[in-house]
């Protein structure tokens, strides 16, 4: 993030550089984005352990059941 921030400030950047790092922003945001895609998910599933829930199955509510008949 930090070169990111020093090559923007750098002016006339020849056209293979701006390729370049418009390739390689373009890889880093790829990659951020999974790994907050992943750490959301994992906290969902983290959620529902707590609560007694499968998260491979999470149509299962055993904790959840409803007394009025509906499931």
């Amino acid at each position: 993030m930090i070169i990111f921030a020093v090559w923007n400030f750098i002016p006339n950047i020849s056209l293979p550089c701006l390729i370049a790092k418009v390739a390689v922003q373009t890889i880093f945001v790829i990659v951020l984005g999974t790994a907050a895609i992943r750490f959301s998910l994992w906290q969902r599933d983290e959620y529902g352990r707590e609560r007694g829930r499968d998260p491979k199955h999470p149509e299962r509510f055993p904790k959840d059941r409803r007394n009025d008949g509906r499931q």
